[in-house]
């Protein structure tokens, strides 16, 4: 999909905030189980993945927020809930 990935300084705030390696969220990009395509800015997509959260224990609903420039993807911000049926 993407050859490279970027990780903004608030993208990886919000990981370290949240326990989340760079390892996984370029795992869940590569492997979604959903994007979307902003209406608005055709190249920023928000791709869900649903992951089992070693610390909570229960499955968790990973939401990332990015851009694409030229071949690569530019994390903006990822989200991290347990309200999975709130957002899919």
């Amino acid at each position: 999909m993407f050859q490279e990935i970027k990780f903004l300084p608030h993208a990886l705030k919000r990981m370290k905030e949240r326990g989340i390696k760079q390892e996984d969220v370029e795992k869940f990009i590569r492997n979604p189980d959903k994007i979307e395509i902003s209406k608005i800015n055709r190249n920023r997509f928000l791709i869900k993945k649903i992951y089992y959260n070693k610390i909570y224990r229960k499955d968790h609903l990973i939401m990332i927020i990015g851009e694409r420039e030229d071949n690569s993807f530019k994390i903006i911000t990822i989200i991290d809930t347990s309200k999975i049926s709130k957002y899919i």
